[in-house]
C-alpha cells in the first residue's frame, strides 16, 4: 500500500483533534447535566480526590469516534466486513459498547467482581471467532489459537480495568508505549495498512491524554478492553495474514506490557516515592515490548 507523509500526518492530526475534541465536549455536557440536576460533575467514580476515575463513556468512546474517523479519512478498509480481518472495526465497537454500559453500571463490589469480568470475557469470545480465521493451515492451530487469544485478551483488559494505576498518569504512558509497539511490530511485518490503522490507537489516545492534562482529569482510565481489543486484535490480523520471519513472541509480548504494569502497581508499597512508582509502572510495560520489537527487527534483518 503506497505510504505518503500526508497519511503521516492526517494519520496522526484527524484522530488527535477529534478524540480530544469529542472527550472535551463530553465533560461540557457532563457537567451542564450535573449542574442541573445538582449533582457531581461527571460521570465519575472517585477512587480519591487526587485521582478520580473515569467511566469509558468519557475516553473510550472518543478513542474510537477517532479511531474511525481517521480510519475513513485514509480510506483504510471497507466499513461493510467480508473477510476476517475486516471484522476488526466492528469488533471494536462492541467492546467500547460493552465497557460503557458496564461503566454506566456503577462502580459496587458486585459489578467490578462479578459482572465486569463476565462481560468481558463474553464479548472478547465473540470477537475472537469474528477475527481468527479457521483456516487447515493456521499456526497456531484454530482452537488453541483462539483459546489463549481470548484467555489473554480478558485478563489484560480486567485488570488494567480494575488497577488503581489505571488512572494515574504513569499507565497513559504505559498505554502509549504499547500503542507505537504494537504500531512497529506490525509494520516491520510488511503490513503497512495495518500499522496505520494500529497508529490510528496512539493518535487518538495522545488526544484523550492533551485533553486529560487541559482538564486536570484522568488521562485513560476507562479504556481497558476497548484499547485491548484494538491493539491485541491488529497484532493477531497481522500475524496470520504476514509472510514475514517476525516470530509468534512479538506478536503477543506486547500486550503483557499492560498487564504487568498494572500487576506491579498493585504489588509496591504505598510508601513507595512517586517518582519510583512511575519508573516501574513504565518500565515493567517497556520491558516485554521493547524485546517484542528488537525481535522482530532481527528476525528480519536477513530477508
Amino acid at each position: 500500500m503506497p505510504f505518503s507523509w500526508n497519511d503521516l500526518l492526517w494519520g496522526l492530526a484527524v484522530p488527535l483533534l477529534t478524540a480530544g475534541g469529542l472527550r472535551l465536549l463530553l465533560v461540557w455536557l457532563f457537567q451542564q447535566f450535573a449542574a442541573a440536576g445538582n449533582r457531581d460533575p461527571a460521570p465519575e467514580a472517585t477512587a480519591s480526590a487526587e485521582n478520580p476515575r473515569a467511566y469509558p463513556l468519557e475516553t473510550s468512546l472518543p478513542l474510537v469516534v477517532g479511531a474511525a474517523v481517521g480510519y475513513f479519512v485514509l480510506k483504510l478498509g471497507p466499513w461493510i466486513p467480508d473477510a476476517h480481518y475486516e471484522w476488526l472495526p466492528v469488533g471494536i465497537a462492541i467492546a467500547m459498547l460493552a465497557a460503557v454500559a458496564v461503566g454506566l453500571l456503577g462502580q459496587s463490589v458486585l459489578i467490578r467482581i462479578a459482572v465486569l469480568p463476565l462481560v468481558y470475557a463474553v464479548v472478547t469470545a465473540g470477537i475472537g471467532i469474528l477475527l481468527i480465521p479457521t483456516w487447515e493451515d493456521l499456526s497456531p492451530p484454530y482452537a488453541p489459537y483462539l483459546f489463549c487469544w481470548c484467555i489473554g485478551v480478558t485478563a489484560v483488559s480486567v485488570v488494567t480495568q480494575l488497577s488503581p494505576e489505571s488512572n494515574r498518569w504513569p499507565f497513559a504512558v504505559v498505554w502509549l508505549g504499547t500503542c507505537l509497539a504494537v504500531a512497529a511490530i506490525v509494520a516491520i511485518s510488511e503490513s503497512l495498512r495495518f500499522a496505520q490503522i494500529a497508529g490510528l490507537t496512539f493518535a487518538a489516545s495522545l488526544g484523550l491524554v492533551a485533553t486529560g492534562l487541559s482538564l486536570r482529569r484522568c488521562l485513560l482510565d476507562g479504556v481497558g478492553l476497548t484499547l485491548t481489543i484494538y491493539l491485541a486484535g491488529i497484532l493477531l490480523i497481522a500475524q496470520v495474514n504476514s509472510w514475514s520471519a517476525v516470530p509468534l513472541a512479538s506478536y503477543w509480548l506486547p500486550m503483557a506490557g499492560p498487564l504487568l504494569a498494572a500487576v506491579v502497581g498493585v504489588l509496591l508499597s504505598q510508601k513507595c516515592s512517586p517518582a519510583l512508582r512511575a519508573t516501574l509502572v513504565i518500565l515493567a510495560a517497556a520491558i516485554p515490548s521493547t524485546i517484542a520489537v528488537i525481535l522482530a527487527f532481527v528476525a528480519t534483518l536477513s530477508e
